[in-house]
């Protein structure tokens, strides 16, 4: 049997990444922005106003155009800080409305590479992927809690059971290990995903995935996101507010674009930790208990409703006799 020692020394091991999986992680953040930004939305971008508004785009470099607005100011237009769209070109709606790429686009783009990055560090080896150590990370963090409850089993033969189990025996191990049946589904998938081909695990990535988002980041940061999507909502009301009074031109939409895009990324973020969080039923007080009366994972026995009984009696007659 592995000793405890050797137990926490592995996990906190996983819990520390080199330099090379952060610098690997950020470098595919920043390939995936651009991509994103340069090779699918620019080109959505101008294909909606050219095809769909049936305007006019100027974004080329050496072009300088003159505002509608003030006939005196010149504005140099570039493709990714700047545009000029004219639409209802010779008509007497005509307008010319500025578009900037980068605050427009922004979000939504970062948001990508960094999914980017986390399916791509997913699939490299733990050495290298960041993601895919604090998946490696959880696993053993689950399996060491089973072995510290199960003191005749070690984590080869944890590991093992949980593998070759049908769902009859998953059953059984369920109630004979006090553990959740949802929780050891995971588990098992996350266990056969780890030791599979890399075909599979592109296929079979979410089985990785759900190891570390359902019992850690779920877990820590579902509250800090829900705070974020009420603060996006926040700025997208202040800035709606700030365009319907007019502080912001009508012919320059781009911080309405940001607002939109921050708050679309958030609610996509937030839909995610739901998806891979655990369900209400699961997050109440356990049921299952280990040898001595403690709950598996969150160290804490539950009272019956006789001891609350009981303690509810002693509390009235204690209440008593000082009103006495």
């Amino acid at each position: 049997m592995i000793d405890n020692k050797n137990r926490i020394a592995s996990y906190f091991d996983l819990a520390e990444h080199s330099l090379q999986q952060k610098i690997i992680f950020l470098a595919v953040i920043a390939a995936g922005f651009f991509i994103f930004f340069l090779g699918v939305l620019l080109p959505i971008m101008e294909f909606v106003f050219r095809v769909y508004l049936e305007g006019f785009v100027y974004n080329k470099t050496n072009d300088i155009l003159t505002d509608a607005m003030d006939s005196e100011k010149q504005k140099q237009v570039n493709y990714l800080t700047l545009w000029a769209i004219d639409i209802y070109k010779k008509t007497p709606q005509e307008a010319r409305y500025w578009f900037e790429p980068i605050t427009s686009l922004f979000v939504p783009s970062i948001i990508f590479g960094v999914g980017t990055a986390i399916i791509f560090t997913t699939l490299l080896p733990s050495k290298l992927g960041l993601m895919r150590q604090k998946i490696e990370r959880e696993i053993a963090n689950f399996i060491s809690k089973i072995e510290y409850n199960q003191k005749e089993l070690d984590q080869s033969d944890i590991e093992h059971q949980i593998i070759n189990a049908d769902l009859r025996e998953l059953f059984a191990l369920s109630e004979r290990w006090n553990i959740f049946i949802e929780d050891l589904k995971s588990l098992r998938k996350g266990l056969i995903w780890r030791k599979s081909n890399l075909l599979i695990k592109i296929i079979r990535i979410n089985d990785g995935l759900r190891m570390y988002m359902r019992y850690y980041f779920t877990l820590k940061y579902s509250n800090a996101i829900l705070g974020f999507v009420y603060m996006g909502a926040a700025v997208l009301i202040i800035i709606i507010g700030l365009r319907g009074l007019k502080f912001i031109p009508s012919t320059q939409p781009s911080l309405v674009f940001f607002a939109l895009g921050l708050e679309f990324s958030l609610l996509i973020t937030y839909a995610l930790t739901l998806m891979y969080g655990k369900q209400e039923e699961e997050t109440q007080s356990p049921v299952h208990l280990d040898n001595d009366g403690m709950s598996l994972f969150s160290g804490q026995k539950p009272v019956n409703s006789k001891e609350a009984e009981n303690l509810l009696r002693v509390f009235i007659k204690s209440a008593s006799r000082k009103k006495e």
